[in-house]
C-alpha cells in the first residue's frame, strides 16, 4: 500500500531527482548489538509436505521441532499440530480449499523464498545496523531479529512479532507477499517490502523501553502532547517503511509533505486552544493520527520529515539525544535547524508551546 502511493506521485515528479537512501550512517561502530537473519526453512518444508515429496517425512519432523513453527502457529491459542495434520491430509491427497491453493501456486512462493536467501540476508545485515543506529545510547541493546516466512498466520498486519528471550520472531506471511490475481510478482520487491515491515516493527519494539516517563509522558487524552508523542514516535518507524529509492523525502514528494503539515498544524492549533470542546480535541486528534491511506496519516508522514531533516542537518547524536530526552526535544531541535529554512514549518500554535516549556 505505501509503496503504491509513493509510486504514483513519484511518477508525477520532476525527473532527476537525487535518490540516496535513509539518512542513516552505518559504518559509524554501533553502541547496540543488533542482528537480522531470515530462516525460509520452515516455509520449504511446508511446500515439500504440500508437495507430497519423497523428503516429506523429513521436512515434517523438522516443523514439529521448529520453535518458529511452533511460535507462529500458537499464537491465539491455536495448535501447530491441528496444521501438521492439515499439510499430512493435503500430501495425501484429501483437499482443502485454503492449503490445496497455496499448493497451486508452489512455484511462485518459491521463487520468493529464493529471493529471500539470495537479496534478503545481506539486506538484512543492513537493516540491523539501520535499527541499531536510530536507538538512543543510553542504554545498549541487545537483540536477535529472525524473519520467517509461514503460511496460515491470523490476523491482518503485514508482520507479526513474538519475543522469546534475546529473539524475536518477526513472522510474514507469504502469501500476502504474493496475492493471487496478480499478473505478476517481482520476488526481489517482494522481499524487500518485506524486509522493510520487518524493520519499522524492529524498531518500534525495541524503542519501547526508551518510550517512557518522564521523558516520553502518557497519552492522557486528546491534547497536543499526544499528538507530538505519537509524531516523533511515528517517524522512524515510517522512515523504514520508505524504500531507497524514495529519499531525500523531503525533496520527492514536497506537495504532500506540506499538505500533511498544514493539517497537522491545524490539528495542534485545535488542542492547544483552550475554548475548544472535547468533542473537537477528539476529532482533531483523530484526523491527524488515525490509521489509513499513507498520506492522509499525517502524523506519520511530519513525523518521517521530521526525522529525515534532523539526521540531515543536525546529525544523528544531536537526533537521538533528543530523542531519548522525548518528543517536544525532538520538535524543539527541529525548530532551531527549520529557522530561516524554507522546510516545512511548524504552525504558531505549535510553536508558542514548544518555547514555552524552554
Amino acid at each position: 500500500m505505501l509503496d503504491a502511493a509513493l509510486f504514483l506521485l513519484l511518477a508525477a515528479a520532476p525527473a532527476g531527482l537525487p535518490q540516496s537512501g535513509p539518512p542513516i550512517d552505518v559504518a559509524r561502530p554501533p553502541v547496540h548489538d543488533v542482528t537480522m537473519s531470515v530462516d525460509v526453512g520452515p516455509a520449504r518444508d511446508i511446500l515439500t509436505l504440500l508437495a507430497g515429496r519423497p523428503e516429506a517425512p523429513e521436512a515434517l519432523k523438522r516443523l514439529r521441532t521448529s520453535r518458529a513453527f511452533q511460535q507462529a502457529l500458537s499464537r491465539g491459542g491455536r495448535n501447530p499440530d491441528d496444521v501438521l495434520g492439515r499439510l499430512v491430509s493435503v500430501a495425501a491427497g484429501t483437499p482443502d480449499p485454503l492449503l490445496s491453493g497455496y499448493s497451486s501456486r508452489a512455484a511462485t512462493f518459491s521463487k520468493i523464498l529464493d529471493a529471500l536467501e539470495t537479496d534478503g540476508t545481506p539486506a538484512a545485515m543492513v537493516e540491523a545496523r539501520r535499527i541499531a543506529a536510530l536507538l538512543p545510547s543510553s542504554t545498549p541493546v541487545t537483540a536477535r531479529l529472525r524473519v520467517v516466512p509461514l503460511f496460515s498466520l491470523a490476523g491482518f498486519d503485514d508482520i507479526i512479532a513474538e519475543s522469546d528471550g534475546e529473539t524475536t520472531w518477526l513472522f510474514a506471511d507469504l502469501p500476502r507477499l504474493a496475492p493471487e490475481g496478480v499478473a505478476e510478482i517481482v520476488p526481489r520487491e517482494a522481499v524487500f517490502s518485506l524486509l522493510r515491515s520487518a524493520t519499522a516493527e524492529s524498531w518500534t519494539r525495541l524503542f519501547s523501553p526508551f518510550r517512557v516517563p518522564p521523558a516520553w509522558p502518557e497519552e492522557k487524552g486528546s491534547d497536543f502532547d499526544t499528538l507530538l508523542s505519537r509524531t516523533v514516535g511515528d517517524g522512524p518507524a515510517t522512515l523504514f517503511l520508505i524504500p531507497d529509492e524514495f529519499f531525500p523525502v523531503g525533496t520527492m514528494f514536497q506537495e504532500p509533505i506540506q499538505r500533511s503539515f498544514d493539517r497537522w498544524n491545524a490539528a495542534a492549533e485545535t488542542l492547544l486552544d483552550p475554548k475548544a470542546k472535547e468533542e473537537d480535541r477528539r476529532a482533531a486528534l483523530a484526523a491527524a493520527t488515525l490509521r489509513g491511506d499513507f498520506w492522509s496519516r499525517h502524523s506519520s508522514v511530519v513525523g518521517v520529515k521530521i526525522t529525515e531533516t534532523l539526521l540531515r542537518r543536525a546529525g544523528a547524536a544531536k537526533y537521538l539525544e533528543a530523542l531519548a530526552a522525548g518528543p517536544r526535544a525532538v520538535a524543539t531541535l527541529y525548530l532551531d535547524v527549520t529557522r530561516k529554512t524554507k522546510e516545512p514549518a511548524l504552525g504558531k500554535a505549535a510553536r508558542r508551546a514548544l518555547e514555552a516549556s524552554k
